[in-house]
Order: structure tokens, then sequence, then C-alpha cells
């Protein structure tokens, strides 16, 4: 198989938004073997990680953004100044035919521009984009202008620089034990819990037979730490999610078997089907799952619930940092309007909280906006019923790397 053309079109289908990188690699790599599917991963993943050099290095060369043109140099850039599989002289060589039969003519000093950029990697100094400029960092963090511009300016330039470049980064990869399912850990896993481990290897975890087989799932030390101290016992729960995220399952496992009626909740069919799915081997006669949004709760939730967790759509910032694609259909546009749908989320949930009952807002996000401010807000228009109990912004450059927003709410009337 060539996974460089197989990569290609996988990046194809993620550019024109027909896909996400893991259903796309899914549907190019159906009859691949297991090492040629984790080669053509590795070979996105290291192009969407570069993604706003690449679509830089095109502009220079007047390729259109998110062309064919761009994705081959991409491809081109990612053999010669990270994997090295392929002759780098035949691989640009093949470049050059396909810029070619594309009717378009590279000069001279374009292409020598192309080999030095390829062969020193993110040492190259840009004649063209000054240090310490918004479009030095997009370049250098991989990320949108506008997107570092925010950061900056909510955390002041020092620290916004400091969440991004973490933000760049892969992350810690903690993982749990799938409930009651047995897991023989080999030297990668790292005992940090009674079934909890960090996975110690440089690559994705997504390699290992157990994660794939279900003993284990990644979750996020801030997610635990959400949950810490909240010991339900004979009480009704509930989980609202608007995206998968492992905090549904971490919520599964620590409220199950203990008496307590369980109920998961999202307005997408997709993210319902996929909780159930992994825990669906545990008994589920006290679990329940529904589909539904913030508007539509009281078809499912005939009384009124001692805890709720909210973890609706948000900018979920995480995903820069696990999902590298993320940053090329992430739409900074869209935040005024997602945190009016959280607001209007906070309000109809709030109404299904009993009193002495807590609302656990959870966000994987760093914007304030979607955050403290949208909390105190809440807590400000609503203060003869709730009152803020706790609130904590975990930040990944900081101990657990986590990148994390929990507020506790209590209904007090």
């Amino acid at each position: 198989m060539d996974t460089y053309s197989v990569a290609f079109k996988v990046i194809r289908h993620v550019i024109d938004n027909e896909f996400d990188l893991k259903d796309s690699i899914r549907k190019e790599t159906k009859e691949a073997t297991r090492g040629e599917t984790i080669e053509v991963s590795q070979i996105s993943g290291i192009f969407f990680r570069n993604y706003y050099l690449i679509s830089h290095l095109s502009g220079i060369l007047n390729f259109k953004k998110n062309s064919d043109e761009m994705i081959e140099l991409g491809l081109l850039y990612v053999n010669n100044a990270f994997r090295k599989k392929i002759d780098q002289n035949k691989m640009f060589n093949d470049f050059l035919m396909f810029i070619i039969q594309k009717k378009h003519q590279l000069k001279k000093e374009e292409i020598f521009y192309i080999k030095d950029v390829i062969s020193k990697k993110r040492t190259f100094d840009f004649f063209d984009v000054r240090k310490g400029t918004l479009r030095y960092y997009s370049l250098r963090f991989n990320k949108p202008e506008r997107l570092i511009k925010m950061l900056s300016k909510q955390y002041g330039k020092k620290d916004g620089l400091a969440i991004i470049y973490e933000m760049s980064a892969m992350p810690q990869q903690f993982v749990s034990v799938n409930y009651e399912k047995s897991f023989s850990p080999t030297m990668a896993f790292k005992k940090i819990g009674d079934d909890l481990f960090e996975y110690t290897n440089p690559t994705s975890i997504r390699k290992e037979d157990s994660f794939h087989d279900g003993q284990i799932y990644l979750t996020q030390l801030g997610n635990l730490e959400a949950l810490k101290n909240l010991n339900y016992q004979n009480s009704n729960l509930t989980c609202f999610i608007g995206e998968f995220n492992s905090i549904a399952l971490d919520f599964f496992k620590k409220f199950v078997n203990k008496g307590n009626i369980l109920n998961f909740i999202s307005d997408n069919k997709k993210q319902v089907f996929k909780i159930f799915d992994v825990i669906k081997a545990n008994d589920l006669n006290e679990t329940h799952f529904y589909e539904s949004n913030e508007d539509s709760l009281e078809a499912h939730l005939s009384i009124k619930q001692d805890l709720i967790l909210y973890s609706p759509r948000s900018s979920n910032f995480e995903l820069f940092r696990r999902n590298p694609e993320y940053g090329v259909y992430f739409k900074i546009d869209s935040l005024d309007e997602i945190i009016i749908s959280i607001k209007n989320g906070l309000k109809n949930i709030s109404k299904f909280v009993d009193v002495n009952g807590l609302l656990l807002y959870v966000v994987p996000t760093v914007d304030l906006k979607e955050t403290r401010v949208l909390v105190s807000e809440f807590v400000d228009e609503n203060k003869e019923n709730f009152v803020l109990e706790e609130e904590k912004m975990l930040l990944p450059n900081k101990e657990g790397n986590s990148l994390l927003y929990y507020a506790k709410i209590r209904r007090i009337k």
C-alpha cells in the first residue's frame, strides 16, 4: 500500500469536512494491515500538527489554501522533515512532477526555498515573518492567530503563550481500567492509583491492544478531581453531555452499583449510542439512556435530581491537543453562539436540580467567557436559588496537565 497516497485521501476528506480524522482513516484503510493503518495515521497526524506552517509555505508558492498542491507539499514536508521514510530526492522529484502535471511552474528560488525549509524543520527562520508577531506564534504553535490573541488577552501574553504551547504538544495520557474488566499493565503503564495509570510511551495509546479491547479508556485527572468527594448512594443522578468525552464514563464508574438511578442524556443520538456501547456489559437495570436537548428534559426526568453533571457542547480546547485536525475546522467566530447556547442550557437544566442538589458544570476549555464569566453571571442572576460552592480552572501547563474547568453550583431554594 502507498500510505502517502492513502494519507492524501484521508486529509482531503477532513479538509472538505466530509469526515473527522478517525472516520476518514477508518474509511480509507479498510483493506490495510494494522501497521499500514498506523502509518497512515502518523502521516495524517503530523500533517495537521503542522497545518498552519504548510499553509504558509503554500501561500508563498501561490498554491490555493487546502488545494491538492498544498496537501502534496505538506506530505513532502512530513516525509523530509519528520519521518524520512522515503528518499528525500525521490519524493521531492515526485512532488515536482505532480506540480508539472498540474501546470504549475515553480521558480528556481522557490524550489530552493522548499528544500531549505523542509530540511530545517521548525528551526527555520522565516524571512517574511517577524518574530513575536501573531503570525510567528501561529506557525510555531500551529494555532489560529485569533485564538492566540484571545488567550493572550485573557491570561496575559506570558501565560497565554504558555497555554498555547502546551496545547500544541501531546498531553500526558492517563487511563482508567474499564469498570469490572481485567487489565494486565505492561511496562508502558505507570500505576498512580487503584485503577489509574499513566501511559509513559511517547506514542499514542491507540497502538495498545488493551485500549482497543476496551480494557482501559483515556481519562483526564481533571475529570477525577471534579468528581472527587461526591459520594452518592440511593440517589437520582444525571449526566448530560453535548459531545462525547470520558467524563461520562468516569461518572458511570463512580456511581454505578450503589443503588443510584443513573441517566445519560445527549441531544446527539451518536453520543447516546457511543456511551451505551461502552458500558452495556455492566448491570444496566438502573441506568437509562435518552436522546434529548436541554429544553425537553421533562419527558425523561420525572423527579428532581440530586446531581446533574452538565457538560455541554463547548469550544473544547482540549481537542487541540488530542485531535490535530481540530485547528483546521475550529471556528472562533462561533464562540458567541456557543456561549448563548450554554447560558440557555444552564437555565433549562438547573430547573431539574433538587433543593440541596448539585449542578456540576464541566467543560474542557480555558476560554474565560465560557467558564468563570459565564458561571458568575448565572449565579448572580439566580442568587436566591443557587450558590457557587467551588470552581477551578485546570490549565495544561500546570500540575496534572489537564485542560478543564468545573464549577459546583448548589441549589439552596
